[in-house]
């Protein structure tokens, strides 16, 4: 069993493709969130996923709700907070890195990892987004504790981004406490840039990551593929496969949701690589 802790919310995108979000004419609402997205593509590849997770009683929170019943997730692990309201995200439509504006709360607050669910999975997901506020940021790093006690997988996408984490921005710390677990490492080259403060460098992404102790990293680089490798061994790169880009949006959740589900299933690197390159081709496409 996955088991996924972290971000439920709302997306709130551009039905135009913009570049300024100060050009938005019309929001088109769907239920969003870069670990619910995981979670419920990996659903969809057949996977057996649980979602721990936290929205707002109110509108949102049941649009929400309703989104995770459809992909065939049970909800038993999402609470519904009547002091928070479900958080929100405005996204522009983009064929490269979508601009967005958070508004933040529910999805702060999650509650602690059951102990059953932990015993029970493979692997235990999350997000740096999911991360960066408290009092999240506290339940899910003890919920690593139990994952690595269990002797279980830790999958983690590093999406990073500053105006996420506020202003007690312990990214740094965090991540390098998170490498000593030995982590299946996603992070895409904006990502990476934007946390090492790095010009779009690959070779010095690469160089960055190489210091870091993980169990395999895959570095993704938009239209440019993936770089990836397990510790110790060269980096290695695969192109993207030919497509239609109509939206980018979830396209990265994709990505490891296909690695993740044939990695667990034989353990092996190149089809993990394989499987990913195409759930990621599809969500592009908007066919997931």
């Amino acid at each position: 069993m996955i088991l996924v802790a972290g971000e439920l919310l709302i997306d709130m995108v551009t039905t135009e493709l913009v570049t300024d979000l100060s050009k938005t004419n019309t929001l088109q609402i769907k239920a969003g969130g870069s670990a619910a997205n995981f979670a419920r593509f990996c659903k969809k590849l057949g996977a057996d996923v649980n979602l721990v997770a936290t929205v707002g009683k109110d509108g949102f929170g049941e649009f929400a709700l309703q989104a995770i019943k459809e992909s065939g997730l049970l909800t038993n692990y999402i609470k519904q907070l009547t002091c928070h309201n479900t958080s929100v995200i405005v996204v522009g439509k983009s064929h490269s890195t979508p601009e967005f504006i958070p508004y933040r709360d529910a999805d702060n607050h999650i509650e602690p990892v059951p102990d059953k669910l932990v015993e029970q999975c493979t692997v235990f997901h999350t997000t740096a987004f999911a991360l960066s506020r408290q009092p999240a940021q506290d339940k899910i790093m003890e919920a690593f504790d139990k994952i690595i006690k269990a002797k279980k997988l830790i999958s983690i996408d590093w999406n990073y981004a500053k105006k996420i984490w506020g202003q007690n921005n312990n990214a740094a710390i965090l991540f390098d406490s998170i490498m000593s677990y030995r982590p299946l490492l996603k992070i895409s080259m904006d990502d990476a840039c934007r946390f090492w403060n790095i010009d779009n460098d690959i070779e010095e992404v690469k160089q960055k990551l190489d210091h870091y102790n993980y169990e395999l990293v895959c570095l993704t680089n938009g239209a440019n593929g993936v770089y990836y490798k397990k510790n110790g061994n060269p980096w290695n790169h695969k192109p993207n496969l030919p497509t239609n880009v109509i939206d980018v949006t979830g396209a990265g959740d994709a990505f490891w949701s296909g690695f993740i589900t044939c990695y667990l299933s034989n353990y092996s690197l190149e089809p993990s690589i394989d499987m990913a390159l195409k759930v990621a081709k599809d969500r592009l496409e908007q066919r997931i």
